[in-house]
């Protein structure tokens, strides 16, 4: 069983790289990371020698990239190849309809969990544009499922907290100078500490996006600064503040004792690692805030409340209806791939 994947993104080429390996372990031929664009291959010979071809790219390039692979299908007089598709993250709202809608002419959807197939029907309904068949494969661009962290002596976990700014989270350019300050002070009341602001990753032309677009500035507003550009431009009082790097964020996490973020799309890279999370709620549930998919995870608190950063080496564990919602009991993902393709071939 042969099966090509196609990413156009950093973001989508890590977690095709998983699923990659995951389908290698379960007996199945995999191409990816090719040097061709997503254009090229829709109407190239490569994908003809496939069984089937997972398509992870930006949401809005998949209905031309199925018009012109099923075209260059009839146009070689071959069988139409199936086509599987589907978000990067446990998306879910107005994110994961807006990912969703470009790419129900597929002919299978991968969704990570029961949410996303409840939110799919309803999806279906209120459009009227039938849904392909959905396939429930769990988070399955991560290297591992979450596991509980381990039991671990407040000496034994270090004293590392890794901050997952996004650049235009908060909203207002106050709030995001106020948070910085609020890790200033709180690097000078722990200096046994080492506090990393780990820099958002700048999105391509074809990131994924992970809330709703919100409305343009106006053109003469200028840019907000993000927090480590901020950091960058000011004489902080606190030594132990640093900037991690921002072409190693998994290197990064695998170093840290605590994890904070809003709602950075590393949060789920620091779940599977088993790094404790807080997810701050100091900004209350707002949907621009991905505050639908973040809400009832047992994992938010306020980071303003927090006087010395020893109260972080006990936070909580996710909820695990949360974690199950989301799709993260599911560990046979590949398998459940790797069924559907043959049942497909069969037919």
């Amino acid at each position: 069983m042969r099966i090509l994947l196609i990413s156009d993104s950093p973001a989508s080429r890590t977690c095709t790289a998983v699923l990659a390996s995951a389908l290698e372990a379960e007996g199945i031929e995999v191409f990816d990371d090719l040097n061709l664009s997503a254009e090229m291959l829709s109407s190239s010979d490569l994908p003809m020698g496939m069984d089937a071809v997972g398509l992870f790219i930006h949401a809005q390039q998949v209905p031309a990239f199925l018009h012109r692979f099923r075209q260059a299908c009839r146009l070689r007089e071959r069988s139409p190849i199936p086509v599987f598709t589907g978000p990067l993250l446990p998306l879910v709202g107005d994110a994961l309809v807006a990912d969703l809608l470009p790419r129900l002419g597929a002919d299978l959807l991968c969704l990570h969990g029961p949410r996303q197939v409840e939110e799919l029907g309803d999806l279906a309904r209120t459009c009227g544009t039938p849904a392909p068949p959905a396939l429930l494969v769990g988070p399955w661009g991560l290297a591992a499922p979450w596991r509980p962290v381990p039991e671990l002596q407040p000496s034994a976990r270090p004293r590392r907290l890794l901050f997952l700014e996004q650049a235009d989270l908060p909203p207002a350019p106050g709030a995001r100078l106020r948070l910085l300050e609020v890790l200033e002070r709180l690097c000078v009341s722990s200096p046994g500490w080492e506090v990393v602001i780990q820099p958002a990753q700048a999105p391509g032309p074809a990131a994924e996006p992970t809330r709703p677009q919100q409305p343009e500035r106006e053109p003469a507003t200028v840019p907000a600064e993000s927090l480590t550009q901020m950091l960058l431009g000011r004489t902080s009082t606190a030594p132990n503040l640093q900037q991690g790097d921002g072409d190693a964020p998994l290197l990064e996490l695998a170093r840290a004792g605590v994890c904070a973020t809003i709602s950075s799309p590393l949060l789920w890279h620091a779940l599977a690692q088993g790094v404790p999370l807080l997810l701050l709620g100091d900004y209350g549930i707002r949907t621009d805030m991905d505050g639908a998919l973040l809400f009832g995870s047992g994992l938010m608190g306020r980071l303003t409340s927090c006087e010395h950063l020893d109260e972080l080496l006990d936070l909580p564990q996710p909820n695990p209806g949360w974690l199950r919602e989301s799709g993260w009991e599911i560990g046979d993902g590949a398998r459940r791939l790797r069924n559907w393709v043959g049942e497909h071939r069969r037919r």
